[in-house]
């Protein structure tokens, strides 16, 4: 997604009335072409747009919509929310909700208020006589001094606004707690062994035997059932991740050898064909002694590689020069052997301090995560509940307390560094694009003016936004990074991490540097000018900015949703990306079973932004709540459509981004009410007096109010938010009649497992309790083991050919003595020589329970 800095807003600023209209009709053309291809291509290209109709989690896929080029749209409007709680999950549910919700209050409030504010703020405003024209009339700015009694309605309209907006904020998190303790007390949710299990770190070495944690926790309810105390594995995981690699580099290396093999056979027939009838040809091949890859390449022209302890210098010219395929298999064998030695003997492995504890009760989690667990100040804290094994960052459960607090605080100075200093490059973006304009200034850049127009255009123009694309995208990779080197153990929590801290930048350098730099230049003349008027002249330039809101969020809305339902840049990777770089048969079924997921961490700040600038203008300049609202209605299609059809959510946390997400919607409230106090203070009459002391005293009421109402909610459901109540067990058998004092809890429970009543459901899921898995079985025993411990023994896999290469490859492998399975089942090449498969990886079994096994978590 677009995203814009300083450097594009100070373009933009002050943009006039036709300029917005140029950038509606520009990022409409854009919207109504990626909207026309997507509905002619949506059904020719099903992998791409529709395809948890036939792949994925059976118990997750959906019925097509229409193929009728508008009734596709009206189909998935009239599906119920809810149903993306059973195809997408909880966070998809609460995601899709935070739109909805936002965009129906942004546009009912505009109906409101514009009513009210635009007649007060254009009737005699300062128009023409005081350069405001355009959009500026329809401005805060725009009240001339002597009619400053007109502040009283911006007053009133933002106290009943915000007070609407934070009743909705209330009422969202009251819904989401709802919906949280249904969910944590399904027993679909409960069957998981996640549930029940817990996460202790640091804890003392005096602690670390089975025994010892096993008094400790079996006084909870229920008791223990299992205890995995995490070792000290060395570089057993280095050696699973080499195994990984090596297991690439082989089956690429085999393919490609097999494929040069029939390369030099099919130009050896072309040769026969010309010397020989076609009798002759099929006897001479009839008595080809059986094919080994030996018959084609030689041993000197076998494929080579380097090795070495320095990856970096050993792929390079420094390393030994060995046999790609025999140093792969000798290596993997051993690599194979080591793990099996090592699952053998675990007990001979140093424990670290940290253990995974599961309970036979849900509940006694819950209690455990909040209870004081140790005697020792700073031992055995903090805990984490809900915790699946594939979202464990396994180098991170190894640090002791100050390690950790060390590394927290290295990470946020990291952070406000790179936020503050992130400007850096973006400003260089900045001067690209206006470099044109810096040829008047500096004199010795005029030598571009030599190059073609094409060339210069590219420079000025499409350079600086590909650069600036390219800056946005790695802001959220660096964040991450920081995250996992700060030692949180999860990546949940990484990526709520990344949630906080990209929604910072995203207010920091979209909206307050945007808003701050608005018109400084001018303004900073007119006050040398006219120091007198400093406050007057201030307060009528701020509420100038939001001309550029203007644009950004109506080209968002507009061609950027769009965008996210052509998904051009999926399209291109999946076919012409795949047909260049998936060169195995593993590679290929990959790319086509792994649908794609969105990461919450950075797809909520985006909008968390955009309803902060929403807010913040939300009085001053009114008009910004109708684009922000059709803005998020077009972003509510485009994401249902993702969420229901194309993206899959395996890692569902049960909806915790959200309220995240709804309390830093609090953000752009105390911004607003900071803006308008420091405008109303600003404010003068005609005789250069401060005309609105009452009104900004009143918005500063206002703050305190707002700090108050976030307090108490807080403190209200922040606890039922992460923990289940100790009444939960109980509350849930009690016979709740819909009329008595608990309806809401009986609504809330029947939201989350009642039958998807759409139309278009498919499966044989009726309930959400039909689902439930069994909570254990004996793979328990390995749950929460390293990955290097757990995984089984992978399985190479290669195409068969027509020349019996593959096969001879196979049973040469077998009978090598290597410890190591190779196979060429459900995969093979056509006779354009191209890998084509029928069916999974001969290791899909096992991927299948791990897969299996997973979901129990």
């Amino acid at each position: 997604m677009a995203n814009t800095t300083t450097s594009s807003a100070q373009k933009l600023q002050g943009s006039s009335l036709s300029q917005l209209l140029s950038t509606l009709v520009i990022a409409a053309i854009i919207a109504i072409i990626q909207i026309t291809i997507f509905v002619i291509i949506r059904k020719r290209f099903k992998r791409i747009y529709e395809p948890k109709t036939f792949l994925g989690d059976i118990k997750r896929r959906v019925k097509p919509l229409p193929s009728a080029f508008y009734s596709w749209l009206f189909t998935l409007l009239r599906m119920p929310q809810e149903d993306l709680i059973r195809t997408a999950g909880f966070d998809a549910y609460f995601f899709a909700r935070y739109l909805y919700v936002h965009g129906l209050f942004f546009l009912c409030s505009f109906v409101v208020l514009a009513v009210i504010l635009f007649p007060i703020y254009t009737i005699d405003g300062k128009g023409e006589s005081y350069d405001k024209h355009g959009l500026d009339i329809l401005t805060f700015g725009n009240i001339l001094p002597l009619h400053s009694s007109r502040y009283v309605a911006p007053l009133v309209l933002a106290y009943f606004f915000i007070g609407a907006f934070l009743y909705l904020l209330y009422t969202e998190m009251k819904g989401f707690v709802r919906k949280r303790q249904a969910l944590l007390s399904s027993p679909i949710y409960q069957s998981r062994a996640s549930a029940a299990t817990i996460l202790v770190t640091t804890i003392p070495e005096a602690y670390m035997y089975e025994d010892v944690l096993f008094r400790i926790f079996n006084q909870f309810p229920g008791g223990v059932r299992y205890i995995w105390i995490n070792r000290n594995l060395k570089d057993l995981p280095e050696k699973a991740e080499k195994r990984a690699k090596l297991m690439e580099i082989l089956e690429a290396t085999e393919c490609k050898l097999i494929k040069t093999a029939m390369k030099i056979e099919t130009k050896r027939r072309k040769k026969l064909h010309k010397e020989m009838s076609s009798e002759i040809i099929e006897e001479t091949i009839t008595n080809n002694e059986q094919h080994t890859i030996h018959n084609y390449i030689p041993e000197k022209k076998r494929p080579t590689m380097r090795t070495g302890s320095v990856p970096v210098f050993s792929s390079l010219c420094f390393g030994k020069k060995v046999d790609t395929i025999r140093y792969c298999k000798e290596t993997i064998s051993k690599i194979n052997t080591e793990i099996e030695m090592a699952k053998a003997t675990l007990h001979n492995y140093t424990p670290i301090n940290s253990a995974f504890i599961q309970f036979n009760k849900q509940i006694a989690a819950h209690m455990a995560v909040q209870s004081v667990l140790a005697s020792i100040p700073l031992a055995m804290t903090p805990c984490y509940n809900d915790v699946k094994p594939a979202n464990i960052v396994w180098s991170n459960l190894k640090l002791t307390y100050y390690q950790k607090k060390v590394r927290e605080l290295i990470m946020l100075s990291a952070t406000v560094t790179l936020i503050i200093f992130w400007a850096i490059p973006v400003a260089f973006v900045g001067i690209l694009s206006n470099l044109t304009y810096l040829t008047t200034k500096l004199t010795f850049l005029q030598f571009i003016y030599n190059l073609p127009s094409v060339l210069l255009g590219l420079i000025t123009g499409l350079l600086p936004t590909v650069l600036l694309a390219i800056l946005m995208a790695l802001l959220p990779i660096v964040l991450r990074l920081l995250a996992k080197i700060s030692g949180i153990p999860t990546t949940d929590a990484i990526d709520r991490y990344v949630q906080g801290s990209y929604f910072i930048f995203q207010v920091v350098h979209v909206f307050l540097v945007v808003t701050i730099s608005s018109s400084i230049s001018s303004v900073i003349v007119l006050i040398i000018q006219n120091p007198t008027s400093a406050g007057t002249i201030l307060a009528a330039n701020i509420p100038t900015a939001s001309n550029f809101f203007f644009s950004f969020l109506a080209l968002q809305g507009l061609s950027i949703a769009s965008g996210v339902l052509l998904q051009i840049v999926v399209l291109i990777s999946f076919y012409l990306l795949g047909k260049l770089f998936d060169n195995t048969p593993r590679k290929k079924w990959k790319r086509y079973f792994t649908l794609n997921s969105l990461n919450w961490g950075t797809v909520y700040p985006l909008f968390t932004n955009f309803v902060v600038i929403t807010l913040v203008y939300s009085i001053i300049a009114p008009l910004m709540l109708i684009i922000t609202g059709v803005a998020f209605g077009l972003f509510y299609i485009a994401y249902l459509y993702n969420m229901l059809y194309v993206s899959d959510f395996p890692n569902d946390t049960g909806g915790l981004t959200f309220p995240r997400a709804i309390y830093q919607s609090f953000t752009g409230v105390y911004l607003m009410e900071i803006m308008l106090a420091a405008l109303f203070f600003m404010a003068q009459d005609e005789s250069g007096l401060q005309s609105a002391i009452v009104q900004g005293v009143l918005m500063c009421v206002l703050i305190i109010i707002t700090l108050g109402v976030q307090f108490v909610m807080s403190s209200s459901f922040d606890p039922l938010t992460h923990y289940l109540p100790v009444d939960a067990e109980e509350f849930s058998q009690l016979k709740i009649s819909v009329s008595g004092k608990f309806a809401w809890a009986k609504m809330a429970i029947s939201a989350v497992s009642r039958p998807v009543r759409s139309a278009y459901r498919t499966g044989t899921i009726n309930n959400i309790d039909d689902a439930v898995i069994e909570p254990y079985d004996n793979t328990m025993e390995n749950a929460y083991m390293h990955p290097a411990l757990r995984d089984r023994q992978p399985i190479v896999w290669i195409p068969e050919d027509n020349l019996g290469i593959a096969s001879a490859e196979v049973q040469s492998t077998r009978t090598s003595g290597l410890n190591i399975a190779i196979s060429t089942e459900g995969a093979w090449f056509d006779k354009n020589m191209n890998i084509k498969i029928n069916g999974s990886p001969p290791d899909y079994i096992e991927m299948l329970e791990n897969n299996a096994f997973s979901r129990r978590f």
